[in-house]
């Protein structure tokens, strides 16, 4: 199963503000209402759907990256 997937690339406005791509809403089943989560790690930016606690964050990173 692959677990990582391009989705496209986005601009940070002056305002701060990102627009995620149809395709990412689209797939994940992202609409207006939804709540998305931000973390940081290793110097890369992770965006989940679901609010996780850093030590399970840490455990699904490893995992998706061994498979």
């Amino acid at each position: 199963m692959k677990t990582t997937k391009f989705i496209g690339k986005v601009k940070l406005t002056k305002q701060g503000q990102l627009t995620l791509p149809l395709e990412a809403r689209t797939d994940l089943t992202i609409d207006l209402n939804s709540e998305l989560y931000w973390y940081e790690h290793n110097g890369n930016l992770i965006l989940t759907k679901e609010l996780v606690n850093e030590k399970e964050l840490e455990k699904i990173i490893k995992k998706n990256a061994s498979n």
